[in-house]
This record gives C-alpha cells, sequence and structure tokens, in this order.
C-alpha cells in the first residue's frame, strides 16, 4: 500500500514518472482512457485474478495480450479464457515475464530506434530477493503456488 514498505518511494516515483513522461498510473484497468491506437496489455498479476483481468483488458480494447504463466488457477480457467479471447477476436500469448525474456530484449531494442523513447519494466516481486526469502514465499504457498500465485 501507499504507506507500506516502498510506497512512498513508489508514489514519489511515479510523480516524477507522470511529470516527466506523461504516463498514467491508474489503480484499475476500467480507468484507462479510451485507446487512441491499438492497445496491448501484459498481464502479471496473481494467477487468481488472471481470469478477471484478462476480460478487463478486453473491455479495455486491448487487441493483444501477453499472459504470464501459467495464466489461471485450473484448466478450465484457462479453456474459458481462450474462448473468450477467441469470440473477441483478441490475440493471447503466453509466457514467463522476466527481463531476460526475449519480448523484453526486442522492446528494448526497438525503443532504441524511437528518439526520447523510454520503456521502464518492473518487477512486484513481494519478498527479498535471499534465499530465506524465496524459501518462505515457498513455504506459504505449500500447497501449490499455482493455487496462490
Amino acid at each position: 500500500g501507499a504507506e507500506g514498505p516502498g510506497g512512498p518511494e513508489f508514489n514519489e516515483w511515479a510523480t516524477e514518472t507522470a511529470a516527466k513522461y506523461g504516463t498514467n498510473f491508474l489503480s484499475s484497468v476500467s480507468d484507462l482512457p479510451d485507446p487512441a491506437q491499438p492497445r496491448v496489455a501484459l498481464i502479471s498479476g496473481r494467477t487468481a485474478d488472471n481470469p478477471r483481468l484478462l476480460g478487463e483488458c478486453i473491455e479495455a480494447g486491448c487487441k493483444c495480450i501477453y499472459l504470464e504463466k501459467p495464466g489461471a488457477p485450473t484448466v478450465e480457467e484457462l479453456q474459458g479464457m481462450k474462448d473468450v479471447a477467441e469470440e473477441a477476436g483478441i490475440e493471447v500469448l503466453m509466457g514467463y515475464n522476466k527481463n531476460v525474456c526475449k519480448y523484453v530484449r526486442k522492446t528494448r531494442e526497438f525503443a532504441e530506434t524511437v528518439p526520447d523513447s523510454h520503456v521502464t519494466f518492473v518487477s512486484n516481486n513481494a519478498y527479498e530477493n535471499t534465499p530465506e526469502s524465496l524459501g518462505e514465499c515457498f513455504e506459504r504457498n505449500a500447497e501449490g503456488m499455482l493455487k496462490n500465485m
């Protein structure tokens, strides 16, 4: 949250970024302005939220959606998401969202060809990058990360 660890620093960064680049920081997909051109979405949230987020992105006018794996808590939900996307004529790509992925490299390479462009990727890992914290993450999700994440 805004007052929790990292919250004030994020808010400061968001204010600076909005002023410098005109970036919008919104609370919900439904808060997006109407698209002036084709819109792309990258869904990298909790797995349980992804079916809802995919629907919201389609409603927001996204034409292509990159969905971080595993995509949904169950195969049935994934199938439902596939059906909704196909019915809407939306392309959905699934992969693993990390800075070493090919799409990130290609995005950065493309950005280098566009004067004054700026691309920022932010990871939302809620744990410190230490062996102890990673172990705690797996312990906290002992019944299955697919179920909780």
